[in-house]
């Protein structure tokens, strides 16, 4: 058989959420994370060289946390672009099962209470994912169809970091999934703007509004509840944790920059289009 693609992994990985991949497919996983692991070593060097109370304040720090494409949301593009944003990432997995399996790794009663309040909060008021996926539907139906797909490398790299620590390594997911909440209060704080301009109705906004009342607390309970007791019992844990927060930093911030791009030039072609 031949080489696994990326793109192959990420959607044998899709399928198999909830079980395990195949052997063939958790080694393309651990080759992937391989490649990716030496461009991230200055900023886990960096996370490293800090208390592990310090990290909130290196992740708010990073490009990723107010990427410009935060802004192009809230205030410039259109109901077409976010569309597409919100579409072409279907195979980010659901966040239950990753919280799932960070809890069955954990090594503290702390821990395991802080997980456990995580998912109990992610059925209120309904199961976020239901809220999720009526938001998607709402945009696609303001949209009212030609909303062009499109998938990158960096796209497929900022979600093979969450089926990586999932299928091979919880303790990095743990990073990946702190780091994930604590950047959310801008990005959610911005797509809400984007879509109020675009004239959505409030009540699809619910999975954005029930997020900014809960996600930063969740955040903190990552960190404190999680990691930090977490760590003091398995100090090794440390490099696990700090490696999976900066795969989800430089992978989110490397795809950010795509759309940023994409966007530019679609705004370009337009005007050159209208200047027919």
């Amino acid at each position: 058989m031949g080489v696994v693609t990326d793109t192959e992994l990420l959607r044998a990985c899709v399928q198999h959420l909830g079980s395990h991949v195949d052997d063939r497919e958790e080694r393309a996983l651990r080759s992937w994370w391989n490649a990716q692991r030496g461009r991230l070593s200055p900023l886990v060097g960096g996370l490293l060289a800090r208390p592990v109370a310090a990290w909130p304040s290196a992740i708010v720090e990073h490009r990723a946390h107010r990427h410009a494409w935060y802004n192009q949301l809230a205030g410039e593009v259109s109901v077409h672009e976010f569309a597409a944003f919100l579409l072409e990432n279907w195979a980010y997995p659901a966040f239950l099962p990753l919280v799932d399996r960070a809890l069955q790794a954990q090594v503290c009663d702390e821990g395991r209470l802080a997980l456990r309040r995580n998912l109990v909060d992610e059925q209120v008021p309904v199961p976020h994912a239901d809220l999720m996926r009526r938001l998607i539907e709402a945009v696609k139906a303001k949209a009212g169809g030609g909303v062009e797909i499109e998938s990158y490398a960096s796209l497929v790299d900022r979600t093979l970091v969450f089926y990586y620590g999932y299928y091979c390594d919880s303790w990095h997911l743990v990073g990946s999934l702190y780091a994930t909440e604590a950047l959310a209060y801008h990005r959610l704080q911005c797509m809400d703007a984007g879509l109020v301009r675009l004239g959505l109705d409030p009540g699809d906004l619910e999975f954005l509004r029930v997020h900014l009342a809960c996600d930063e607390d969740h955040a903190r309970e990552w960190s404190e509840c999680v990691i930090l007791p977490s760590v003091r019992i398995d100090p090794p844990l440390r490099a696990r944790i700090a490696e999976g927060i900066a795969a989800c930093l430089e992978t989110s911030a490397r795809y950010l920059d795509d759309l940023c791009r994409r966007a530019g030039e679609r705004f370009a072609a337009a005007i050159a289009e209208g200047g027919r």
